[in-house]
């Protein structure tokens, strides 16, 4: 029997993954155009990139109309598939290379593919043709196109406390190396900030170039009215090319190959320091209207709603009613207070202040989450019927005006309470004599004098001198000071947060590490780097308490040489670090056998550290 269940199981499981990749394969597919530069010389070539997304078996898509260009050779056909969180996604390549053949710019129109009877086409892409370069030298690139940072608001004017979400986004060209990141976060004076989710990654077609974005979100709530300025934020790196190409196919390729880089950064590694900066930022700030506004109001801006339960309905007088109240939406949950209780006759219940307990439950898009009021009330007559209507007011910045939600009073039985026996202190002059006539005398026999004390002997072992019975007596002391220094091991960790970072450090780089293996076996050599990278400058930032941004391999260098280390370890970590950069951003992820050894090299490299530091 058990043998059929498998079976059964199984067949399910299968049923499942081929609806998922059924549904998956069954949406509508995208057909884009992307370029390597938009920007190029008589001299150089153009490779131009007819990408469709979303299935690979469909005909070839038609060779778009191209003035002032002529078709070398192509298509160079590239197919790919993947599954990341679960989600899978393929798609089919046709790469051409194009000769410039006048000055001026152009236009690449669009290509079109036909797909079950739906016909897909691309956007078109503006290429710019300039004069020859100078013969005594190669021409160096945009680098304002090539690395280029951005910070956003999702809105220019908002109401008070009002959700703002702030975004600061890094590109940088698709197969463009970088290293050693180091982010200036803006400064946001009088806004209340709430991080949003983790850093996120993607791609992104700019002008036809496909560029790889690194984006960080924050929720902002501007606590002050007027004109708000958020300053501009900044961000350093290294540009790395790894090794000197014979062919150069881009215009990166070109300027890194001099031979100054090579000279200066050896190793077989050039190295281009970037650092940009983005505008600021201001946001008008409106203060909440008047007009409209309830008395009930107590400063909650956002979108909400309201549950309202209670335990219990039949009740004593003078037991307690534990009212939960659960206020949920999207804004500032942290700030709202309490829904108001509407009392016809303040002495028909004894209220107490409400506990609350706060839930964040998404920081992805927005803030969004719960608060739960637990409010203890006492009913103080029999003949109430119902519990207090409950009502919260707050003001919703999209409408632009206030709103009220009303829970309507729920019924209650209310019964009398048991009678209290009142405490009588004195006795009145009859109660005495009463009192005094009951006295008896219950015997009247003379207990004799015990004049023997030798008789008096021990019956058994003194207790006192029991171990056992020592030992219970001791377990309590050893309690309170056991107690009294892990009390004080959670303060320290809560309060020192430097010492808390390097006593969590080594176990967050072996989480870190274990992901980086869970993506060695599905052979995810972007995630694989990427985790293995984390694992390091993450252990290395939490050791010096400093920011994981700023980890390169010269600081580590310089403060691993601080804390004692040696000179083969800390060349180790630099080569670790550099490698693992490069190979998290490069098209070359190496061959499993290089990862498996890369895996170990980092597992070695931390546990020699741990050591150490």
């Amino acid at each position: 029997m058990r043998k059929y269940v498998r079976y059964f199981g199984f067949l399910i499981s299968v049923v499942i993954i081929f609806g998922c990749i059924q549904k998956t394969f069954a949406e509508d597919i995208s057909l884009t155009a992307t370029i390597d530069r938009n920007s190029l010389t008589l001299n150089d070539r153009l490779q131009l990139t007819l990408t469709i997304h979303g299935t690979q078996d469909t005909s070839p898509p038609s060779f778009p109309s191209i003035d002032g260009f002529t078709l070398l050779f192509g298509p160079k056909i590239s197919a790919e598939t993947s599954i990341i969180n679960g989600v899978v996604s393929i798609s089919k390549g046709y790469t051409y290379v194009l000769q410039p053949a006048a000055k001026g710019k152009f236009t690449i129109g669009p290509s079109t593919v036909e797909y079950k009877g739906k016909v897909y086409s691309s956007s078109p892409v503006t290429v710019e043709v300039v004069g020859a370069a100078p013969s005594s030298g190669s021409q160096a690139p945009d680098m304002g196109k090539l690395v280029f940072v951005e910070l956003r608001t999702d809105k220019n004017e908002a109401y008070i406390y009002e959700q703002v979400v702030l975004s600061f986004r890094f590109y940088f060209q698709k197969g463009l190396p970088v290293a050693d990141l180091d982010y200036g976060a803006p400064a946001t004076k009088n806004f209340m900030e709430e991080k949003l989710g983790d850093q996120r990654q993607y791609e992104e077609i700019r002008d036809g170039i496909v560029y790889n974005v690194l984006e960080l979100r924050t929720a902002l709530f501007p606590m002050v009215s007027g004109e708000l300025t958020i300053t501009p934020a900044r961000l350093k790196c290294n540009l790395i090319i790894q090794q000197r190409r014979e062919q150069r196919d881009s215009p990166v390729d070109s300027f890194f190959s001099d031979a100054f880089f090579d000279d200066f950064f050896g190793r077989g590694q050039k190295r281009y320091p970037v650092e940009r900066t983005t505008g600021s930022i201001t946001v008008r700030v409106k203060p909440l209207p008047e007009q409209g506004k309830p008395k009930e109001f107590n400063g909650a801006v956002g979108t909400y709603n309201m549950d309202v339960s209670m335990k219990t309905q039949h009740v004593k007088v003078g037991d307690p009613i534990t009212i939960s109240m659960s206020v949920y939406g999207e804004g500032n949950i942290q700030t709202i207070n309490e829904p108001v209780l509407v009392l016809n006759n303040e002495k028909d219940f004894k209220l107490y202040p409400a506990e609350s307990n706060t839930q964040i439950t998404n920081r992805e898009e927005l803030i969004r989450g719960r608060k739960v009021f637990s409010k203890v009330i006492e009913p103080q007559k029999t003949d109430l019927k119902s519990i207090p209507a409950i009502v919260f007011s707050f003001f919703d910045p999209r409408a632009g005006q206030y709103r009220t939600i009303t829970k309507e009073p729920i019924p209650i039985a209310v019964e009398a309470g048991e009678q209290e026996m009142p405490i009588q202190l004195t006795l009145s002059g009859s109660n005495i004599v009463s009192t005094k006539q009951q006295a008896q005398i219950l015997t009247q026999d003379i207990l004799p004098i015990m004049t023997n004390l030798s008789s008096l002997r021990n019956q058994g072992n003194r207790i006192c001198t029991n171990p056992l019975f020592i030992a219970c007596l001791s377990i309590p002391a050893i309690a309170v000071i056991a107690s009294f220094f892990v009390t004080r091991q959670k303060e320290r960790l809560q309060t020192d947060i430097g010492y808390a970072r390097d006593k969590r450090a080594h176990a967050i780089a072996k989480k870190r590490l274990a992901l980086a293996k869970s993506a060695l076996s599905r052979n995810a050599s972007e995630e694989f780097y990427s985790s293995l990278s984390k694992s390091m400058a993450d252990y290395l930032a939490d050791k010096f308490n400093i920011s994981a941004a700023s980890v390169t391999g010269d600081e580590a260098g310089i403060l691993l040489k601080q804390r004692g280390v040696g000179d083969d370890t800390i060349e180790d970590v630099y080569r670790c670090l550099t490698n693992f950069d490069y190979r998290r951003f490069s098209k070359d992820g190496g061959t499993k056998e290089e990862m498996d050894h890369s895996l170990k090299l980092a597992e070695q490299l931390i546990t020699k550290l741990e050591k150490q530091l």
